[in-house]
């Protein structure tokens, strides 16, 4: 499996709104996104918010969600803003209306469609509320068919200038986490072991990355000659990047919220202890 390709959009689902279409009075140009996740399925999002970019034309997105995984977007679409969803006046729309908001459309992939009516009784008469996961497919699909849009080209900011191979050994479940990251480490070139907030006690002999900000965490990646990691919020990030990227899956269903990028590529068994450091070297083709 090697991420999303172009193809045809299928019908959509889950969404209780007709198909985006800008304002006939004037140009679209300010877009509110409202999209509170993690890292990994906020990189799923992407393609959607890259579509929708690409169908309008010169729009400016304020996101609201959690600030630290809202900043990946910056790379790929034009900010003008980002918020917490956890502080005023945003959080008020769970409860009640906000004044003078002003956006010519606003896209709330929320279950719940308190926040999206609260937008609307606040005055916005263009909001489309969408389920946020898929009954069906790819998640990263079907955020797409929520707005009816195709699928935009995979980015590529891989820009390769070391020849480190990062692995980050995380993930947001200790079940999703393939316990032989040192054994792989002693069989590569230049291994880098990239250390999250949930490592901070991981041993290993390899060099370690610790304490990384997320923008200095994409530098990384977007300079190393390979990564390699679990079902992690870091992996969906450098495989969209256009990092090469082999995916180490287990529990949860790659057809369903594997990777998206030009060069990822997935190993999935179960169990994830099944997989050995030797299928990852011949996936990842570099030793």
């Amino acid at each position: 499996m090697s991420g999303l390709e172009p193809a045809p959009v299928l019908k959509m689902s889950g969404c209780e709104c007709k198909p985006v279409r800008a304002q006939p009075s004037r140009i679209m140009k300010q877009v509110l996104i409202v999209r509170a996740c993690a890292i990994g399925d906020f990189v799923l999002n992407l393609p959607a918010i890259q579509a929708l970019a690409h169908s309008l034309g010169g729009a400016e997105f304020t996101l609201i969600g959690y600030p630290a995984t809202l900043g990946i977007a910056q790379w790929f679409v034009k900010v003008r803003a980002i918020h917490s969803i956890e502080t005023p006046p945003w959080s008020i729309l769970f409860n009640s209306t906000v004044p003078a908001l002003d956006f010519d459309l606003s896209i709330v992939w929320m279950k719940d469609a308190a926040f999206a009516d609260n937008l609307r009784a606040s005055g916005l008469s263009n909001v489309v509320r969408a389920e946020p996961f898929p009954s069906f497919g790819h998640a990263g699909d079907h955020l797409l068919r929520t707005l009816k849009l195709a699928r935009p080209p995979l980015p590529d900011l891989w820009k390769p200038d070391t020849g480190e191979i990062i692995m980050h050994p995380g993930s947001g479940s200790p079940k999703k986490c393939w316990p032989y990251f040192d054994q792989l480490g002693k069989m590569l070139a230049n291994p880098l072991l990239l250390a999250g907030p949930n490592e901070g006690d991981y041993k290993t002999e390899h060099p370690v990355l610790r304490d990384l900000s997320l923008p200095e965490v994409v530098s990384r990646l977007r300079s190393c000659r390979a990564y390699i990691g679990n079902d992690s919020g870091i992996t969906h990030l450098a495989a969209y990047i256009g990092c090469p990227t082999v995916a180490l899956f287990g529990p949860t269903d790659p057809a369903v919220w594997g990777p998206i990028g030009r060069r990822a590529r997935i190993i999935w068994k179960r169990p994830i202890e099944s997989i050995s450091a030797e299928e990852v070297t011949r996936a990842l083709k570099v030793k």
